[in-house]
């Protein structure tokens, strides 16, 4: 229940393994996370087998956070590690580990702290070996590869034109006034177009001749966003994937493209053995994920307010969101103005720096859950407590199909 980051000291985490799930959020060793499906993976037939559309709730995968934060906790190197979330390229196994970087130079990337090293040439047949072995070639070396910037020119179809050469733009970054008692976090975003499980990264490809290099963004694209300060992050993630290849055995006419997107709050934790077990605390930051009002409806982000209040005598946590709207210029209402009462860890107890409780929404109803972060502090007007506070929760109705997933991230003031 505190964080260990595999890249060093100079980057906070989320932790790579779900510990346990608690009113449908996931809690790990720093943080708390939610994701979800894009509800045609569910229908038979597919009704959109080029696209991926709608929000289901889901359950089982893992999504870890990794983000590098300097001395005066300006963040950089964002990585995402996505598992378990029931991608198949053929219809047998779960295809293999995806590992974001969102980096602007050729490579492969690799587990461990995360490095890039050199992407073999698409004529060495002992690693593209889809060439010589078919569907007995190993997946792991067509996934997470950055093919991009180069000069040999793209196996593109004859209607994409003009065929593309950027896989992605890198990290934007945008500082914040929190440092100064301001109530903007810290901001990054990032968005790959991906080539995972194209087969057409080798050369001697029975359907294809000349060098061999998928067009960026073949398989599909990978985006984050987030919000930081200095403890607490709030992460979102969103992938879409080419799933059922043919070319990797699974049944002719099975391939579609699928959606996951997910919510992560994580950083440094606070060690439980610090949590006061009196007094109170007030909290003010913002609530931030997508709402899908039926099956069918892209879900459009949306973002509001965040208040939250924590009684360390009685273990009880009011989690309170305002003025929920969709985060676009249409600024349209969004449903999900309420108020959640969380139970604290017991004080002492390894789960002291941890809250979670059911929740309802209106009609929707599900999970909350939070983590506190940083060390216990008394400056500024809201109490003695842990330096910043965030969360994930999930929310649907069975009968209309309306689905939401979100997180928050605030800071004691």
């Amino acid at each position: 229940m505190t964080m260990s980051c595999v890249d060093g000291p100079n980057y906070q985490c989320s932790g790579g393994s779900v510990i346990r799930t608690d009113n449908g959020v996931a809690l790990t060793s720093s943080g708390v996370q939610v994701y979800g499906n894009s509800t045609s993976d569910l229908a038979t037939p597919n009704p959109s087998p080029t696209t991926a559309i709608g929000l289901t709730l889901a359950s089982g995968g893992v999504a870890e956070f990794r983000l590098a934060k300097d001395s005066n906790s300006a963040v950089s190197n964002p990585a995402i590690l996505l598992s378990n979330l029931g991608l198949s390229w053929d219809g047998k196994v779960e295809r293999p580990l995806i590992i974001e970087t969102f980096r602007t130079t050729q490579g492969r990337v690799q587990l461990g702290g995360i490095t890039s090293v050199a992407l073999p040439a698409s004529s060495d047949l002992g690693f593209y070996n889809f060439s010589t072995l078919g569907t007995a070639g190993t997946q792991a070396n067509y996934a997470n590869n950055v093919y991009f910037p180069r000069t040999i020119a793209s196996r593109c179809p004859a209607d994409l034109n003009p065929c593309p050469t950027t896989e992605t733009s890198g990290v934007q970054i945008k500082a914040g006034d929190w440092r100064t008692g301001g109530a903007d976090f810290d901001w990054l975003a990032a968005t790959r177009f991906h080539e995972d499980g194209d087969v057409h990264a080798g050369d001697g490809v029975p359907d294809a001749t000349g060098s061999g290099v998928p067009f960026p963004g073949s398989k599909g694209y990978r985006g984050v966003a987030g919000w930081s300060s200095q403890y607490a992050n709030l992460g979102t993630w969103e992938t879409q994937d080419t799933v059922l290849m043919a070319e990797w055995g699974a049944a002719s006419g099975a391939e579609h493209n699928t959606k996951r997107r997910g919510v992560v709050s994580f950083g440094s934790v606070t060690d439980p053995a610090t949590v006061p077990t009196t007094g109170t605390a007030s909290y003010k930051g913002i609530v931030y994920g997508w709402y899908a009002s039926n099956k069918t409806e892209e879900p459009p982000v949306f973002r509001g307010d965040a208040t939250i209040t924590v009684d360390f005598a009685t273990r009880q946590v009011t989690i309170a969101y305002q003025n929920t709207k969709t985060f676009d210029a249409a600024g349209n209402t969004v449903p999900l103005a309420f108020t959640a009462n969380a139970a604290m860890g017991a004080a002492g107890a390894s789960v002291a720096n941890y809250l979670t409780a059911p929740t309802t929404a209106g009609t929707l109803a599900g999970g909350i859950s939070g983590r506190y972060y940083g060390p216990v502090v008394s400056t500024g007007t809201g109490g003695t407590g842990p330096a910043e506070i965030g969360g994930a929760f999930q929310l649907s109705n069975a009968t209309t199909g309306a689905t939401a997933i979100g997180g928050f991230i605030a800071l004691k003031r």
